[in-house]
């Protein structure tokens, strides 16, 4: 693999990452604010 290949790979496998824990952190959040609410 060239050094491009291993940047590209890292950038796309850190956005897939990062979308994950984003969703999951806003799951929870809006698991939390329900939870108060009834």
């Amino acid at each position: 693999m060239t050094t491009s290949a291993i940047i590209v790979f890292g950038l796309g496998a850190a956005v897939l990452w990062g979308g994950l824990i984003v969703t999951l952190g806003i799951t929870i959040y809006n698991e939390k604010k329900q939870a108060e609410n009834i």
